[in-house]
């Protein structure tokens, strides 16, 4: 057997088989053809009796859906459909009756009487139904519903009980001697043809067990070496997917993290630059604030100037002022002096008293003006006086302003400077950022396109592992 090539085994089997098939199929036509012909006898008997005994089954439930709609009042009232339904009712008859002459033919045919004891049962429900028929061609449809809600019934369930019986006793007079004859034909061909199979069947199992030693070994052997394969490649290709995803992810979150770092430079970038703009202005205003400052110092300086000549002039003024009162006072003494004097004189005296009376009132008011005057001045004095120490006050607090701010000039013209600096650090590292996220997303792509290109190979090798099981399962290695 060993020297035999596998095609020669394979050819010889299959001439074996098909000497087995050939006497299979030589034997199981002839069964088929003899039992064939017996059941074709049985049937040329029996199914002719069905087919009479359906039609009067039929046959009865028709007529009796005839009857009950012709008497529903809008069927009976219509002379169409009432004429219609006659006529079929009339039709049903006489194909019950054909059959049930036919049945007669038959029982008579293998010598029974089934169909002798059916006439009276079908006599009296026809004459029944002939009954109801006439009842309604003359319009009594009271009557013919009574009829058929009272008699039907009873002669519906006598004539069926009576057909199925009568059914019964011809199914079995035609079918019982030759049925058990054809039987025992039948039995004798099931034999030989169980017999035939199972022969068949050994050498089938005998000729495959045979087949299946000779030519499995070696092709078993094959499929262990390629599963074995199979599995290292399948191994090996998981692990470089494994790897490829690893390497896929951790450029991606290289990539993720280089952006999101050239993301927070470009905004450490524009807040330099903020801060640049921002210094430039405070530059320009500081320089703007210094010509401010000695405009306002010059304002101070001729204020304090100022409001010094006013307290000179405000002096001056209450000098004057005191010595109008003085004068006043004195005018008001030589009023009263007058007037005294005009009182002692004689009647000539009285308009000069007069005159004095008005001039030492003139000189009371110009006295209490004078005063009201004095203290007007010297309140106005007391507010410049203290005007005057708060612009020498502020004045002085505005010199030590002016020293502490002279550096920030200086300070802001080198935080320019470094901020510009900065900003220009800032664009090489958003520079050099763009080129490490776009190697990075160039590596990932690569990695990505490895991880797919892995797990195909990895889908394919599990595909052959998978066909491969199968192979062995159809060579009962599973």
């Amino acid at each position: 057997m060993k020297r035999i090539s596998l095609a020669q085994k394979m050819i010889g089997a299959f001439f074996l088989m098909g000497i087995i098939v050939i006497l299979g199929g030589i034997l199981g036509p002839w069964g088929i053809t003899r039992t064939g012909k017996e059941l074709k006898a049985v049937r040329q008997d029996l199914v002719p009796v069905h087919h009479h005994l359906g039609i009067l089954r039929e046959g009865q439930q028709a007529a009796r859906r005839f009857a009950y709609a012709l008497v529903i009042p809008e069927n009976f009232s219509d002379a169409q459909e009432k004429a219609r339904l006659l006529e079929g009712l009339g039709r049903v008859l006489t194909d019950m009756d054909s059959s049930r002459k036919e049945l007669e033919a038959l029982s008579l045919k293998a010598g029974g009487e089934a169909s002798l004891r059916m006439d009276s049962f079908w006599e009296k429900w026809k004459s029944a139904l002939q009954k109801f028929i006439q009842l309604c061609k003359e319009g009594k449809r009271e009557e013919a519903l009574a009829w058929l809600l009272g008699q039907e019934k009873e002669v519906f369930e006598a004539f069926g009980n009576q057909l199925e019986g009568s059914a019964s006793v011809l199914i079995q007079r035609l079918g019982g001697p030759a049925a058990a004859g054809k039987t025992d034909v039948v039995k004798g061909v099931r034999r030989w043809v169980l017999s035939g199979t199972l022969i068949g069947m050994g050498l089938a199992v005998f000729l495959g067990v045979l087949f299946s030693r000779s030519v499995a070994r070696p092709i078993r052997r094959i499929l262990m070496g390629l599963t074995d394969s199979c599995e290292r490649f399948e191994s090996t290709a998981r692990q470089i997917a494994v790897a490829s995803d690893r390497l896929a992810s951790g450029t991606s979150a290289q990539a993720a993290a280089v952006e999101e770092a050239s993301s927070v430079t470009a905004e450490l970038s524009q807040v330099i630059q903020s801060n640049t703009e921002e210094v430039e202005k405070l530059q320009v205003i500081s320089g703007e604030s210094t010509v401010v400052g000695q405009e306002a110092f010059e304002y101070f300086r001729q204020a304090k100037k100022a409001t010094k000549e006013i307290k000179q002039s405000s002096e001056e003024t209450s000098k004057i002022v005191k010595t109008i009162g003085e004068i006043a006072f004195q005018t008001n003494l030589l009023a009263l002096s007058a007037s005294v004097e005009a009182a002692q004189s004689s009647e000539a005296g009285i308009g000069f008293s007069v005159v004095a009376q008005e001039v030492r009132n003139l000189a009371k008011r110009s006295t209490e003006a004078a005063k009201t005057t004095t203290a007007l001045i010297e309140e106005t004095l007391r507010v410049i006086t203290k005007g005057d120490d708060l612009v020498r006050a502020s004045l002085g607090s505005f010199i030590a302003y002016g020293q502490a701010s002279a550096p920030i000039n200086g300070f802001s013209v080198k935080a320019a400077e470094v901020a510009q600096k900065q900003a220009q650090g800032i664009e090489q590292i958003n520079v050099s950022l763009g080129e490490i996220a776009h190697a990075a997303q160039k590596n990932a792509a690569s990695a990505q396109d490895a991880a797919a290109a892995a797990r195909q190979i990895s889908t394919q090798a599990a595909e052959l592992k998978k066909v491969l099981h199968e192979l062995r399962a159809i060579m009962g290695e599973a």
